[in-house]
């Protein structure tokens, strides 16, 4: 008895392949968001180089996001379906492939295309390397260590900033040069694959696969026994993914909560991050050395909230630290859309910017906790589709918004608004989480 109470303790030791586990999920996710980057980054550059007016280029950015979500949903059931590893794997093989595709680009259109695909594989490797790492890493550290790792995007976009400013001009500047960014991005997303030639199925997930593979063969009996150490429910590992998610009473409610939190607060970040270089340049007069700078401290320090909020969330419960630090980041972006002259425009933009972005230390470890192995792959893929989704309506409306009403009007009502929101919906219907516990002791 003493034996099986044993094997059910939340694990505290941090071992070398949580470590490899960290380096390769924070590299991977650095790496895929540098390449969803360089496209914000360098958009005012190809809108001049293309010709493309603010109006179509939120069109155009749309679409790719639309694309992209198909891409996610549609391979996101593959993750509790076929494994973790092998998804992880080809998602960021296809990044690398689409991202080198870029310099080929010779029409708005032929860059949508090559840059859904792009996008769609970047964003498969954010859903995964959740996952993984939330199954793989210890309890008593697992927030903390994943918010490190979930700041591969601000870090990722911090790569990006340096890699347009470091090879463009070499290419003749940024409003010639910035395809080559896309090609140079191609050989650290390389690194990374070669990295993962190591990498393990996680244990959670590996018993699933081999469970499901049981009850097709009609072995119940063993797929039972093979479950028991994780709690898993052997009624449910067999049936449709996404079906259990919506009708699940255990999974439903948590499951729309989430959904209308991520939309709500998802929906600012054209606004916020994809079109802030456009914004600066147009509406702010900065010149594009000054924005690449602005941006690169911005994400560095972005990058330091994740990993704070990481800690805090391991600390307080992930649940009130996303609260909290939605709550402080809608109201940083009022400052923004307020702001006058360079000086605080750039202050206000270095306090937004890691304040916003650091929900994301917290809010995507409260996904993983609140999910069983059996979905928590298509929850993940779910939540990062609505990413997408959200996007497409924010980058749609954005150029048409802030045309008709202004700088200042638009970041209030686009970003503000939404960022506040979806905190205040987490905070009243939100699933409460321990953030110790084991991942099969929360959600039952």
């Amino acid at each position: 008895m003493a034996k099986d109470n044993q094997k059910n303790l939340a694990r505290e030791i941090i071992t070398k392949y949580d470590w490899f586990i960290f380096g390769v999920a924070l590299a991977g996710w650095s790496f895929a968001s540098m390449d969803l980057n360089l496209y914000s980054i360098n958009l005012p550059f190809i809108l001049e180089d293309f010709h493309i007016s603010l109006q179509l280029a939120g069109v155009m950015t749309s679409i790719i996001f639309a694309g992209a979500t198909a891409v996610v949903w549609a391979l996101g059931p593959l993750l509790d379906s076929y494994g973790r590893k092998t998804v992880w794997q080809i998602s960021l093989l296809f990044t690398a492939l689409f991202t080198g595709f870029t310099i080929f680009a010779t029409t708005a259109a032929l860059l949508t295309l090559v840059r859904v695909l792009a996008d769609g594989f970047s964003y498969i490797e954010f859903p995964t390397g959740i996952t993984i790492a939330n199954e793989q890493f210890p309890e008593k550290h697992r927030g903390s260590m994943y918010g490190w790792v979930q700041g591969g995007f601000p870090l990722g976009y911090f790569v990006a900033v340096m890699t347009s400013y470091m090879v463009e001009p070499y290419f003749g500047g940024p409003y010639v040069g910035w395809r080559y960014a896309f090609l140079f991005g191609i050989i650290p997303i390389v690194v990374v694959i070669i990295m993962r030639l190591w990498v393990k199925e996680p244990e959670r997930a590996d018993y699933m696969l081999k469970a499901k593979k049981l009850v097709k063969e009609g072995k119940l009996e063993e797929a039972k026994k093979l479950l028991e150490k994780y709690n898993m429910d052997l009624s449910q590992i067999a049936k449709i993914t996404y079906k259990q998610m919506f009708t699940d009473p255990k999974l439903k409610k948590q499951n729309i909560v989430t959904t209308l939190a991520e939309l709500s607060h998802e929906i600012a970040t054209p606004a916020l991050f994809f079109f802030t270089s456009t914004a600066l340049i147009y509406y702010k007069h900065f010149p594009p050395n000054l924005v690449f700078i602005t941006l690169a401290i911005a994400t560095f320090l972005a990058f330091l909230g994740y990993g704070i909020m990481g800690h805090i969330g391991q600390r307080i419960g992930r649940k009130k630290g996303s609260t909290i630090i939605g709550l402080l980041g809608g109201t940083s972006v009022i400052f923004f859309a307020l702001s006058r002259g360079y000086l605080e425009t750039m202050i206000s933009t270095l306090l937004f910017y890691p304040l916003v972005l650091s929900w994301n230390g917290t809010w995507w470890s409260y996904i993983a906790d609140t999910f069983p192995t059996r979905v928590r792959g298509t929850a993940e893929s779910w939540q990062v589709g609505l990413n997408d989704f959200a996007w497409i309506i924010g980058s749609f409306i954005y150029g048409f918004v802030i045309t008709s009403i202004g700088f200042a009007s638009t970041y209030i009502l686009l970003a503000a608004i939404p960022v506040i929101l979806g905190a205040i919906i987490i905070w009243i219907f939100g699933k409460d989480a321990d953030p110790n516990a084991r991942l099969e002791d929360i959600v039952w």
